[in-house]
């Protein structure tokens, strides 16, 4: 995937970005294919978790990684390997907030929030509650600018990621910048926007919608994350196939949603 990854970037004319390498294979792979890379300092907590086979594990030391470049003021676009660029993001992004990220959701609504009605028959006349709902934002890929609430967050999840190894990243990302303020708990005053959809887009949506879509399918977004399959790979491919090579057919083989494995 790694591969796939910076090709893509390369294709669009990106040149300031580099590699988070966490082992010998990564970085060699990097050198041969002249891409830069970064290795950490020798420190056996963060080498141990960083050859882990637990993909929350790995996926968590971003954070820690992100908050030293943060502190020196680099701003930065963090991108998970398992995503493909077909346009520079650079040109679409806001940069009005401290975080701007990628949504789980599948359309309008769940990306960017709702009203959702909670039905309570025993209140009879005030039965039907308003709530707020919205999809997750990925932490697989995300804009995050050198400000004291975004180096907060980051520290709040790494805080929390420690106290809980077995937490989901993404879940503790999410419960960080979305939580108010309450009695037992002081929320984040950073502030968050959530990418365009259609432009930075999940597999969900690609896979559910946009590929059955005769005018959706002509649109073509600025980076795909293949999220939420296992079968990243192929998919990966296929995308490249039909974005950048015009095949038309290259998304039809694929369900739309990965078959669970027993």
């Amino acid at each position: 995937m790694l591969e796939i990854w910076f090709n893509t970037i390369k294709t669009v004319g990106i040149s300031n970005y580099l590699v988070v390498a966490l082992d010998a294979a990564t970085i060699q792979l990097c050198k041969s294919n002249n891409v830069p890379f970064y290795k950490r300092d020798p420190d056996e907590g963060f080498d141990s978790a960083g050859t882990s086979r637990v993909g929350s594990v790995v996926s968590a030391l971003k954070f820690q990684v992100l908050r030293e470049f943060l502190q020196m003021g680099y701003n930065v676009l963090l991108s998970d390997t398992d995503v493909i660029f077909l346009q520079n993001p650079f040109d679409h992004l806001y940069r009005d907030s401290d975080v701007e990220s990628m949504s789980d959701g599948h359309d309008t609504w769940s990306a960017y929030g709702y009203n959702h009605v909670y039905d309570d028959p025993e209140m009879k006349w005030s039965r039907y509650v308003y709530t707020t709902r919205i999809w997750a934002f990925n932490s697989g890929f995300f804009y995050i600018r050198a400000t004291r609430p975004a180096i907060e967050l980051l520290d709040r999840v790494t805080q929390s990621l420690r106290r809980t190894p077995s937490a989901w990243d993404q879940a503790v990302y999410n419960e960080e910048l979305f939580f108010p303020s309450h009695p037992h708990y002081v929320g984040l005053t950073a502030v968050k926007r959530a990418m365009d959809v259609y432009l930075f887009m999940n597999s969900n949506l690609l896979f559910k919608t946009v590929r059955k879509d005769p005018d959706l399918r002509k649109r073509k977004p600025v980076v795909l994350h293949i999220n939420y399959h296992l079968d990243k790979l192929p998919r990966m491919k296929a995308a490249v196939e039909f974005y950048v090579n015009g095949k038309e057919d290259a998304l039809e083989p694929f369900t739309d949603g990965t078959e669970i494995r027993t």
